[in-house]
């Protein structure tokens, strides 16, 4: 693990969400990392795969329509067989070819230190494409130093020709080997083994499908669990293993779209806690039902907890019983679904964030280290980089513009990326603080249009930030200090009257520096979270930070620096 590349120069990345809950680290409460703990994430591969019409989304068409559950036959429904959104992502209705999109994912994944992705290949088809697209990005992800999340694949129905499909597409062939999980010096894969061939059953480490509604096997990997609380599964040996924890849950074999169109109340939602649905309106959004089950994991500590999902959001429009006549399985609104990805509106980022403290409180995290203050930050300029304490690498394909397709045919487009963070230098004296920012390529012209090279502070440990380094440029080499005014999620940033900082950009290197005081860090032991961002449109509000130009880190998540 200490050859791989750190985004957090040694501590962890951290943030307060929009429900003010921080994310913690070792001073906070979090464990320091422990050995043998994996996390090990359901990542769905089939969007776009089942049908390119128009985007069919079940919380709006209730919304237009609150009896459309007792009308089977209405135009506002796609059809039978026809996919539906419980909701709409973050990045729009996006295909699962989308390389912008997969790039995001898998920076957000890395960010929350998931190790590993189940595939969802369950109905037998493998998404070869998709899968393959995934493992380049990894693969070019882990050749640059990053610890990846590397992958597997869940079978079940028809499971031994999937495996066999799987073997002959991916593993024979070798394809992104960095990227496989192993576990005993062979592949995992999740299957049934009886169905498996001889040639499948000596290359993999096969673990066993446990569906939620089969008995209890040994060696069984569960996608979810429909005892409460959850069951902890062994090993063939007996010894304990694997635990599940999902967002949501069926109540045995009844339907989510049930409790979404007729009332059904024995459905455990996002707000499932206590023994039962939280009724308050906005309970959905604060993922009770995820705490719980995570908790659960925490306390039984199994080496692996496989956690359910990040990207599903889709469901199959089918023809259900006369008294309710549709029927939506394993997604139907924002209440019954299980995604933890960002949703457009609603509960935004709130799951990812939720996501990122439990696996930190489960696995634990590197201890934030302190830097001591230099002499001076007036270094050589040459030497600035070097020179610096701490250095925070960055992801450099943060220049990729979007120009994919989504449903419905609509194309989505982002061409909003300019400046590529590649490290950041931080160090401090007496008197200021030095950031020393190499880009991927030269600098462009800092009176270009929208956010350049901005870094914004927090130095409270609160929600939000502050204050924006570089608010403000200008052509004599000075910038301004901007304070934050906006609350919560809001940017809104006017200048400090009279605080002129100084600035200098020398080819893919630029170095500014802000005095202590003014920020309100003159004082031993501080803590600073901060992040760097350029785009070539203004940054309003944080959620800007997951799709707008380069961001490091990426996201509402800040590096942290400790000065003493």
């Amino acid at each position: 693990m200490a050859d791989y590349k750190k985004q957090v120069a040694g501590g962890p990345l951290m943030a307060v969400d929009a429900l003010g809950r921080p994310t913690p680290d070792t001073q906070s409460g979090a464990p320091k990392s422990r050995e043998n703990r994996l996390v090990g994430m359901f990542y769905f591969l089939w969007l776009g795969e089942h049908g390119r019409h128009k985007p069919y989304d079940i919380s709006k068409i209730m919304a237009e329509d609150p009896d459309i559950g007792h009308k089977p036959e209405s135009p506002l429904w796609g059809g039978y067989g026809v996919y539906h959104h419980w909701g709409e992502p973050f990045y729009g209705y996006y295909y699962s070819n989308d390389e912008w999109v997969v790039r995001r994912h898998m920076k957000l994944l890395m960010q929350a230190d998931v190790d590993f992705l189940f595939f969802d290949t369950t109905n037998a088809a493998i998404y070869a494409h998709n899968c393959k697209l995934v493992m380049r990005v990894l693969q070019e992800y882990h050749d640059e130093g990053w610890k990846i999340p590397q992958v597997m694949f869940y079978t079940n129905t028809a499971s031994g020709k999937t495996v066999q499909k799987i073997y002959d597409e991916i593993y024979e062939p070798g394809w992104c080997k960095d990227t496989w999980f192993c576990l005993d010096g062979k592949p995992v894969v999740i299957a049934v083994k009886e169905e498996c061939s001889p040639e499948c059953r000596e290359f993999f480490n096969i673990k066993m499908s446990q569906w939620p509604n089969e008995p209890d096997k040994l060696g069984g990997w569960p996608w979810m669990d429909f005892t409460h609380p959850q069951r902890v599964f062994a090993n063939l040996d007996g010894v304990d293993e694997v635990i599940n924890v999902s967002v949501a849950q069926h109540s045995g074999n009844i339907r989510f779209g049930d409790s979404v169109l007729y009332g059904e109340t024995s459905n455990c939602g996002r707000a499932y806690h206590n023994g039962q649905n939280d009724p308050e309106p906005d309970a959905w959004k604060k993922g009770y039902n995820f705490a719980e089950q995570f908790d659960r994991a925490i306390e039984t500590d199994p080496p692996i907890v496989l956690v359910t999902g990040w990207n599903e959001w889709i469901a199959g429009y089918w023809s259900g019983i006369p008294e309710r006549p549709v029927m939506f399985v394993d997604a139907a609104n924002y209440e019954y679904s299980r995604d933890l990805e960002m949703m457009r509106g609603g509960y935004f980022d709130n799951y990812f964030m939720q996501l990122v403290s439990y696996v930190r409180k489960y696995k634990g995290t590197d201890e934030t280290p302190v830097y001591p203050a230099v002499d001076s930050v007036g270094v050589e300029w040459e030497k600035s980089l070097d020179a610096s304490p701490a250095i925070y690498d960055c992801f450099l394909d943060g220049d990729m513009n979007r120009h994919a397709e989504g449903q419905g045919g609509v194309i989505y487009t982002n061409f909003t990326a300019r400046n590529v963070m590649d490290k950041i230098g931080v160090m401090h004296d007496q008197d200021s603080i030095t950031f020393t920012i190499r880009t991927k390529d030269p600098l462009t012209d800092p009176l270009g249009a929208g956010s350049w090279m901005k870094i914004f502070l927090n130095v409270d440990g609160g929600e939000g930030y502050q204050y924006v380094l570089n608010h403000h440029t200008r052509k004599d080499g000075t910038t301004t200090l901007g304070q934050v005014i906006g609350e919560g999620d809001d940017l809104t940033t006017v200048d400090v009257p009279d605080m002129l900082l100084r600035y200098e950009v020398r080819g893919d290197v630029m170095k500014i520096s802000v005095p202590r005081a003014v920020i309100g860090l003159d004082h031993d032991d501080f803590t600073l979270w901060f992040k760097v961002a350029d785009s070539r449109e203004k940054y309003r509000k944080v959620e800007d930070f997951y799709d707008k130009g380069d961001v490091a880190p990426l996201g509402r998540l800040n590096f942290v620096y400790r000065g003493e």
